[in-house]
């Protein structure tokens, strides 16, 4: 017997919706009937404005504003100034955070510091904050975070924690995952947050501000489990002295670049054997620059990457990559979300092991049919020249015949944005190749490509075609920040080629062409400027308050 879709037990709708944002469970389900009209509103809400076009942003306001019920619902909430200039101050300015009693996630991301006084007396009233996270805004994090000392927030991702670290003595954080952090900071983290057992780093930074800052630090990160550094320029020295103070750590992701000191298996070999004891999952790249002379001293150390211990007893299974003066060793299965696929000589007995690859860099060079490597999951393409001496100019553009290659590297299915630099000339300003790309690609919707060279494409009605069916995100690179404006003739052009934009980038030098491109886009949502002029910022503060598309900008050009 088949059940109606509106019978089935409200604990199967509730399991569904926590996946689902508010805004879309009330378009979808608001207006149904009665019976999905009440549980709506008696659920917990997930609520995320992140990349939100400005006019479901001000209807869900009001869905709010009329319901106030909703705000004891909401458990979880993402704002984002991110594209979308001046959400958090406007949502802030409707609703002061502490009418959202049972709220347990906030994230807030492009945080700027004018948010600041008006967010902290809210957060001091947040006892029930469990996961917190900003992003972008430096210099204020002991402001904030001594906002929440009676909450009972245990996940925190922060830009930095200059001046903050001794704060962490005071809190029961066990998940920290930091963007910028130097040397000190990471000893004094591990010293005061007793409680962590998750650490991730974005950028860490050698940078001592005493001649001996180790000996300061004695305290061991008895509970941490798991250290993430994404980015470092430390030396082998300093992560030695990080480790030997985190004796039960079994997840360890490190990669540095240009440090000779860290490409040292045998040294690797003694310290897990021992100071980790538990250690069982290692991931890490490196990589160093190197000279003729050196070539062989790269090789032989990467090999002894290879042994027993690495291969059999641990199965940590390794890559090397030699090319153009630099060599580098990496992991398999590849766990960062970003690759650069060059020609190179590698070796591994295994290239297929690159399933976390989301953002891919593929140079002309490196599209063949006989490519070793795939990528599965691959969701933005970047193509890229790749110069090498003594070949023919011609063979560093990309030709026709290649583009039928490209399946037998990267799934296509998967790709969403489509990104041609600059500066490249991988295309040799040729529409023909922009198209044939765009017919492999299915589901592409992103492009980013110098502003110049789309000028001279969209003359290509075919190809115009595409574009128009395909893209809803625009981003026109300029060879120089300033002067680079978008021209009033050139939005015209523009429309006839992307006639159902929802987003676009360029920089904007004056306010007839932004409003041209606000009133002749119907679908525009979001317009992003690096660079505008005091001109058109005056426009925009003019008015902001009549337009249904949210714009921003990075700085003001004098």
């Amino acid at each position: 017997m088949n059940m109606k879709f509106e019978l089935l037990p409200n604990e199967i709708f509730i399991e569904c919706f926590q996946y689902l944002n508010a805004p879309d469970i009330f378009y979808s389900f608001d207006r149904l009937n009665y019976h999905f009209y009440t549980l709506i509103r008696t659920i917990p809400i997930w609520l995320n404005f992140e990349k939100f076009k400005k006019s479901k942003f001000n209807q869900f306001c009001q869905i709010i504003l009329s319901n106030p019920e909703l705000k004891h619902k909401i458990i979880s909430l993402k704002l984002s100034n991110e594209g979308t200039r001046g959400q958090i101050e406007e949502f802030l300015s409707l609703f002061p955070l502490n009418e959202f009693i049972n709220l347990r996630s906030l994230s807030l991301i492009g945080l700027k510091e004018e948010n600041v006084e008006q967010l902290k007396p809210m957060l001091a009233l947040l006892s029930n904050l469990y996961y917190f996270s900003y992003t972008d805004l430096e210099y204020c994090t002991l402001e904030i975070l001594s906002e929440l000392l009676k909450s009972e927030l245990r996940i925190l991702s922060v830009q930095e924690c200059e001046g903050s670290t001794s704060i962490l003595k005071e809190m029961s954080i066990t998940s920290l995952t930091l963007f910028d952090c130097t040397w000190n900071e990471l000893l004094e983290v591990l010293q005061y947050a007793l409680s962590l057992k998750y650490l991730k780093i974005d950028q860490l930074c050698r940078y001592t501000h005493v001649n001996n800052p180790l000996k300061f630090y004695t305290g061991k990160a008895v509970h941490l489990k798991q250290l993430i550094i994404d980015d470092t320029n430390a030396d082998f020295e300093m992560i030695e002295q990080c480790l030997k103070r985190t004796p039960n750590l079994t997840i360890f992701t490190i990669k540095a670049g240009n440090c000779v000191s860290m490409i040292n298996a045998d040294r690797w070999q003694h310290l897990i054997e021992s100071s980790l004891l538990h250690l069982r999952v290692f991931n890490f790249y490196f990589s160093h620059s190197y000279s003729t002379d050196s070539y062989n001293d790269i090789l032989n150390k990467y090999q002894q990457f290879q042994s027993n211990f690495w291969s059999k007893q641990h199965q940590w299974h390794t890559n090397y990559e030699i090319h153009n003066g630099l060599a580098s060793i990496y992991t398999i299965p590849y766990v960062w979300n970003q690759y650069t696929l060059v020609t190179s000589n590698s070796n591994s007995g295994n290239l297929n092991g690159f399933d976390n690859v989301t953002e891919l860099t593929l140079s002309q060079m490196a599209i063949k049919d006989n490519s070793s490597y795939y990528f599965n999951n691959v969701k933005s393409l970047k193509l890229i020249n790749e110069y090498q001496s003594g070949k023919n100019p011609d063979e560093h553009k990309l030709q026709k015949e290649q583009i039928k290659f490209l399946n037998k590297i990267v799934n296509l299915s998967t790709i969403k944005h489509l990104k041609i630099p600059a500066s490249d000339d991988v295309l040799s300003s040729s529409s023909s190749l922009l198209l044939e790309i765009l017919k492999q690609l299915p589901y592409v919707s992103s492009l980013q490509i110098d502003k110049r060279d789309l000028i001279l494409y969209v003359k290509d009605h075919e190809l115009c075609k595409y574009l128009n069916t395909k893209i809803t995100t625009l981003y026109l690179y300029n060879y120089k920040y300033y002067g680079e404006y978008i021209k009033s003739d050139e939005v015209d052009l523009l429309l006839e080629s992307f006639s159902n934009l929802e987003q676009l980038r360029c920089n904007i030098g004056s306010s007839v062409s932004l409003s041209l491109i606000v009133n002749k886009f119907s679908k525009l949502s979001i317009i992003n400027s690096t660079y505008i002029t005091k001109e058109v910022h005056s426009w925009i503060q003019e008015n902001a308050s009549k337009l249904n598309v949210y714009i921003d900008f990075y700085s003001i050009d004098d």
